[in-house]
Formats: C-alpha cells, sequence, structure tokens
C-alpha cells in the first residue's frame, strides 16, 4: 500500500518535469555580422525568448561559429508573473521591450517612436486600456497601459520638487523673461525638466539603431552613441570607449549625476562599452545585443557585474 501512494505522488512530478524540459529547439551558426538582436528578429522572436534558452556568459561577445539555440514556436513558455497595476497619474516605467508610443490610444494610430524597459514615463491620464504619457524627451503619446508599472519620480525631477517656495518664484520669473525668444525658450524647457542637455537629446534617440561604427542618426555603437550627443553640445570625444575613459574626471559610483560617462568590461579585461547615466541607477546607451539604443540598470545583472567606473565631462 505504501509503495502504491509513493508511486501515485512520483508520477505527477515526473510529468511536471517532463513538460518543463519539453521546449524544443534547433541550433544556428553565428554568421559574420549576426547579433542576437538581429538572430532573433530573422526567426520571428523576441530577444527574452532567444536568452532563455541559451546559456550566454556574454551576450556581447558572439563569435562567428558560435552555436545558438532557437526555440521552435509553440513550444511551452513558463508562465509570466502579473506586473503591477499601472498608475492613473504620476510617473510609471515600461516593465518590457520594444513598446510602440503613438498618436492616439489605437493601435492603428501612428506610431510616434519604440521605448523599451526601464524607460520612465510621466502618466497624464487614463482612456480605455491606454494611457497617455510624456516622454523625457517632451513627446507626448499613448501606450497600453498593461506596459507601464509604477515608480518613483527621475531624480532631477524629485530635487525640482523640492525647491523651496522663493526658488520657484524666481524659477517663473526667469522663464517668462526667457520665452521672449525662441532660444530662450528652450533654455527655459531645459530648467523645467531638470536633467542636463546631453540626457535629454540621449533619451530623444531611445529606439535608433544600433550600427558598428555608427556615429551619426543612421546608426550608432556604444562609443559613436556618446560621442554624437556630446558633439552637438560642443564637446568632442574620441570614438573609442577605452580612450573616453581617459577624458574628463573620475566620479566615484555613489556621486554618480545624470549626464556622467559610465564604462563597462564585456569582452576580456578592456573597457570595451559606454553609456551615459541618467539618474535612479539607470543608464541609456546603444547595445549590440539588443540592436538598439535603450535603457539598462547598473544596480542589478549583467551592467552591474561589469561596472568599471565613470567620468565627468567638462569643456
Amino acid at each position: 500500500m505504501v509503495n502504491i501512494v509513493r508511486l501515485g505522488l512520483i508520477a505527477p512530478l515526473v510529468s511536471l518535469i517532463v513538460a518543463a524540459s519539453a521546449q524544443r529547439t534547433i541550433t544556428y551558426t553565428v554568421k559574420p555580422g549576426d547579433s542576437l538582436y538581429t538572430i532573433a528578429h530573422k526567426h520571428g522572436l523576441r530577444l527574452p525568448d532567444l536568452l532563455a534558452v541559451n546559456n550566454l556568459r556574454n551576450p556581447h561577445a558572439l563569435q562567428v561559429g558560435d552555436q545558438i539555440k532557437i526555440p521552435i514556436k509553440g513550444a511551452t513558455r513558463a508562465p509570466r508573473t502579473a506586473q503591477p497595476t499601472a498608475p492613473a497619474s504620476g510617473w510609471a516605467e515600461l516593465n518590457k521591450d520594444r513598446i510602440n508610443i503613438r498618436s492616439a490610444p489605437s493601435t492603428d494610430a501612428r506610431r510616434l517612436t519604440i521605448v523599451d524597459r526601464w524607460t520612465k514615463v510621466q502618466v497624464l491620464g487614463r482612456q480605455g486600456d491606454w494611457s497617455r504619457v510624456r516622454l523625457q524627451s517632451g513627446a507626448v503619446g499613448w501606450v497600453l497601459s498593461k506596459y507601464l508599472s509604477p515608480t518613483k519620480p527621475p531624480q532631477q525631477a524629485k530635487q525640482v520638487a523640492t525647491r523651496s517656495s522663493a526658488q520657484k518664484s524666481a524659477t517663473r520669473t526667469a522663464k517668462a523673461a526667457e520665452t521672449r525668444s525662441n532660444a530662450t525658450a528652450r533654455t527655459a524647457t531645459a530648467s523645467a525638466s531638470g536633467a542636463p542637455a546631453p540626457v535629454r537629446r540621449a533619451m530623444g534617440y531611445l529606439g535608433a539603431r544600433y550600427r558598428y561604427g555608427g556615429s551619426s542618426s543612421r546608426g550608432f555603437d556604444c562609443s559613436g552613441f556618446t560621442a554624437y550627443i556630446y558633439r552637438q553640445h560642443g564637446i568632442h570625444l574620441p570614438h573609442n570607449s577605452a580612450a573616453q575613459y581617459r577624458v574628463g574626471k573620475p566620479v566615484s559610483r555613489s556621486e554618480l549625476k545624470p549626464g556622467d560617462l559610465v564604462f563597462f568590461r564585456t569582452r576580456g579585461n578592456r573597457i570595451s562599452h559606454v553609456g551615459i547615466y541618467i539618474g535612479n541607477g539607470k543608464f541609456v546607451h546603444a547595445s549590440s545585443a539588443r540592436g538598439r539604443v535603450r535603457v539598462d540598470t547598473l544596480n542589478s545583472g549583467y551592467y552591474h557585474q561589469r561596472y568599471v567606473g565613470a567620468r565627468r565631462i567638462t569643456r
């Protein structure tokens, strides 16, 4: 009788193990010019689907001839955890990659831009399943509310909110004077957002494609992106992450400010990647693994482990 009971308990357990391991894959050989993003796109997959079945120590360092597992569509996926309810107003961040921001609350409306996980937006209102949001670049559009999770305001926005009433009054007076010309109006907008101009400009390129050797709006690599952003503000940086690490002054991790350059070792022991810190432990960069400009975190995961240091760029 005891053995029968044991068999009755073991059988369902075996079924669960078999079901969990049932995801079928095929093998793909990496070719020149491939990245994880292009491989996923070629097979009609999302990048997380590809990462889930490949134990890659460094997704940025694919080599020609590497073997990549490709999951077959329809294979069993792990159940997704429920996302926190999107706020009706206030600050939120995207909880998935490659999300469309549209001109109206409809999937048929014109796409304004594409944003990634960790991107912070200000929720202005709700309409059905959609939320009206303002990006940190200042653009306003609509996104499906299910892709938003509540978050804290950006660091710079909190600093603006905590100014004394006298400072606010002085700021309003200064803004009124600045609106006399288009150029000074732009300065007023920059002051209101609280973020340094290079950060606002960099966030305006979220979703731009990655292009090896690129340093223009047609496509960027990591150091090409940082060089391009700062070139627009009169600061010329070398097109090389290791060389950029020798520019400016070093900054400790605890003293990072938006606009600082942050550096990583993603290939061996040399500095091989760079991005722009935007506050709250996040940075914006041109990612070869994801194939576009996106926001990632310094506080955990891949980039937390490979962080080297930061530099503050001055004229």
